[in-house]
């Protein structure tokens, strides 16, 4: 298998291990989570740029970890994680961003989605627990996982057809469009 197919095959299991964790039954707190999520008020958001990211080697899809280290390392203790949503295709993703000196950015790449400014949703309800070597974000006594779904009996039938599609081996960028 040559080196192409190969990091095919990685995005692959990768999409697949991402349809996995939004596979999750529904349930009431999803359901009540939402309806306040939506209450909730939008702020904007800029990203840095892909220079700037590369730059402190922030990694993609790391966003409570890169804002962890930023505010461990602001020699000036001003900034602050803020936690809460991004809205993207009818769920709302746990998010992280910086506060830095009272403006909200985000400092984690996003190769997949180049919206900037994007629309997060800050979630005052969210906290952060350690358990064991890591933390764990919850909100009323809910670890919250990847995100919460407006729908998730509709999200559950679209990653159906993206996990077909993508077992069938079709091209894994061209099977989550």
């Amino acid at each position: 298998m040559g080196e192409g197919k190969r990091k095919l095959e990685a995005v692959r299991v990768k999409f697949l291990a991402e349809l996995d964790d939004w596979s999750f039954p529904a349930s009431e707190w999803e359901s009540q989570t939402v309806a306040e999520i939506k209450r909730l008020p939008v702020v904007r958001v800029h990203r840095a740029s892909d220079e700037e990211l590369n730059y402190m080697r922030m990694k993609p899809q790391q966003c409570h970890t890169n804002v962890r280290f930023m505010v461990k390392n602001d020699p000036e203790q001003r900034s602050e994680q803020i936690t809460g949503w991004w809205p993207q295709d009818g769920n709302y993703v746990l998010h992280s961003i910086l506060n830095q000196w009272g403006q909200f950015v985000c400092v984690t790449p996003s190769p997949m989605n180049k919206e900037n400014p994007f629309s997060f949703i800050p979630d005052p309800k969210i906290e952060w627990r350690e358990e064991g070597d890591y933390l764990t974000a919850y909100r009323d006594g809910v670890a919250v996982g990847k995100g919460v779904r407006d729908n998730p009996a509709e999200a559950l039938k679209a990653l159906a057809v993206v996990r077909e599609r993508l077992l069938s081996g079709m091209n894994p960028y061209e099977a989550i469009r």
